[in-house]
C-alpha cells in the first residue's frame, strides 16, 4: 500500500524558524511571529543573560532571564551552550559542561524540557555529537543552507533551508509552495540583531505574511517538527492495517483518502473512507 505522510490537520508542508543568542531584537521578531500566528525556536546561552553588546553603533545586548521567560511564551527555547564557544577541538568535559549546564539552567528557568540546540558559529566535531547523544538531545541546527525542503537525515545535523539575509529567500519560498516533497520543511534561521543592523525587519514581515496566507502550511517549532516527523516515520502498512507504534496521531493520504492513524493503534484500511 502506497501512502503519503502529512502533517497535523492534513497540512502538506511545514515552516519553522530558528533565531540565535537571545538578543533584545528578539522582541521584534516575536512580535512579528505572533502577529501572523507563527511559531519559532529561540536558541539561548544561559551564561550570557543580560550581556551588553554594541554592533556598528546599535545595541544588540542579550535579554535578561526574566525578559526571556516572558517573551518566549508560546514559542520554543533551545540550548545554544552556556557561553557560545567554538566547540570544535574542546575536550569532552568542556563540551559536556557547555551543553549540560545550559540545558539544566534553561529547563529550570523556563520550566520545560530542553531537547534541542543550535551550534554556536555553526561548528562542531565528533565529540560534540557524542555529548549531545549522551545528554539525549533530540536535534541540533547547523548553519549550512541546503536550499531544499527535505527531512533531515540526522536531526543532530539539521541543516536549515536558508538564512534570512540570503537574496534567494522569497524566490525559494515560492518553490516551496510548489514542491511535492513528502513532509516538506522550510527552515529559516538567523539572528534578530541582523534585522536591526540591516534596518530590514520588513524582510521577516513579508516572509511571515506570505506564509500565513497559505493554508497548506503547518507552523511549528523545531521541536514540534522533530517529534512529529520522528513519530510519522514509524508508521507502516501490514496485512490490511496501518500500524502506528508511536505516541502521536499520524496523518496521511492513501488511495485518494485522508486518514488519521491514532497513537499506538492499528487502523484497517477500507478504500473510500474519508477522514
Amino acid at each position: 500500500m502506497r501512502f503519503t505522510l502529512l502533517y497535523p490537520l492534513f497540512k502538506t508542508k511545514a515552516v519553522t524558524f530558528s533565531y540565535d543568542d537571545g538578543v533584545i531584537q528578539d522582541q521584534k521578531t516575536v512580535e512579528i511571529l505572533n502577529r501572523y500566528r507563527l511559531k519559532g525556536t529561540f536558541n539561548v546561552n544561559s551564561g550570557l543573560f543580560g550581556a551588553k553588546k554594541i554592533r556598528d553603533g546599535i545595541d544588540c545586548s542579550r535579554l535578561s532571564s526574566p525578559a526571556s521567560v516572558k517573551l518566549f511564551q508560546g514559542h520554543e527555547v533551545a540550548s545554544h551552550t552556556l557561553s557560545h564557544p567554538h566547540l570544535e577541538g574542546l575536550p569532552y568535559e568542556e563540551q559536556r559542561k557547555e551543553y549540560g549546564e545550559d540545558v539544566f539552567a534553561l529547563s529550570k528557568l523556563f520550566k520545560t524540557e530542553i531537547s534541542g540546540s543550535a551550534y554556536p558559529y555553526g561548528t562542531y566535531d565528533l565529540v560534540t555529537l557524542r555529548v549531545l547523544k549522551d545528554l539525549r538531545m533530540s536535534y541540533a541546527r547547523t548553519t549550512q543552507s541546503t536550499y531544499g525542503f527535505h527531512r533531515p537525515y540526522d536531526f543532530l545535523l539539521w541543516h536549515p533551508t536558508i538564512h534570512h539575509r540570503d537574496p534567494l529567500l522569497m524566490p525559494l519560498l515560492q518553490k516551496f509552495y510548489e514542491t511535492e516533497e513528502e513532509l516538506a520543511i522550510f527552515y529559516l534561521w538567523g539572528h534578530s540583531y541582523e534585522f536591526a543592523l540591516d534596518d530590514n525587519f520588513a524582510v521577516l514581515e513579508t516572509f511571515c505574511q506570505d506564509v500565513s496566507s497559505h493554508e497548506e502550511v503547518w507552523s511549528a517549532t523545531n521541536g514540534e517538527i522533530y517529534r512529529y516527523v520522528s513519530d510519522a516515520n514509524m508508521l507502516y502498512y501490514r496485512d490490511g492495517f496501518f500500524v502506528n507504534p508511536s505516541e502521536s496521531d499520524v496523518y496521511l493520504a492513501a488511495g485518494g483518502d485522508r486518514l488519521i492513524v491514532g497513537a499506538l493503534s492499528h487502523l484497517p484500511y477500507i478504500e473510500g473512507e474519508k477522514a
